[in-house]
Parts: C-alpha cells; sequence; structure tokens
C-alpha cells in the first residue's frame, strides 16, 4: 500500500504542478495580448500625430510665402498693390 500511496501523491503533485504551469502560461498569455494591443493603439496614435506633424510642417511653409500673405491680404483685408486700380460690381 506504501508504494500505492506514494506513486498517487506523486502523479497528484505532478498535476498540480501541471495545472498550476497551465494557469500561469493562461494568464500570461491574456497579459502579452493586452499588451500587444496597447501597442498597436500607441502606434496608431504615433502614425496620426506624425500626419499631423507633417501637415502643419506644410502649413507653416505655406504661410511664409509671398503668395499666401499676398491672397490673405487681398482676400481678407481688402488690399491692394500699388498702381493697381479695384472695379467694384454694382450688381452684387
Amino acid at each position: 500500500m506504501g508504494k500505492i500511496l506514494k506513486r498517487l501523491l506523486k502523479t497528484i503533485i505532478v498535476i498540480a504542478v501541471l495545472l498550476y504551469s497551465g494557469i500561469v502560461l493562461a494568464k500570461q498569455e491574456m497579459s502579452f495580448q493586452k499588451y500587444d494591443n496597447e501597442l498597436k493603439n500607441y502606434n496608431t496614435m504615433i502614425s496620426e500625430e506624425e500626419i499631423k506633424h507633417e501637415q502643419l510642417i506644410s502649413a507653416k511653409n505655406r504661410i511664409t510665402t509671398k503668395e499666401y500673405i499676398e491672397e490673405v491680404a487681398r482676400e481678407k483685408l481688402g488690399l491692394v498693390m500699388p498702381n493697381e486700380i479695384v472695379f467694384i460690381d454694382g450688381n452684387m
């Protein structure tokens, strides 16, 4: 009987260790998936911010051009170049 009891005890211990290992591995896998999803979200956010950054650089380069300054002066401020003649449409 002693041998059977020892063998049963060893089997129970091995099964318990295997169950514990399986539970730990499952928890780690869930943690890895969670962190992988967070990483994907952060990478998406970084990509979006890089696009915004490029758009802002493009806008900055555009608004410093002479053409843009002249366009704003004409359309929004109503200014004209020296020696220009302004015609106003009376039908408007």
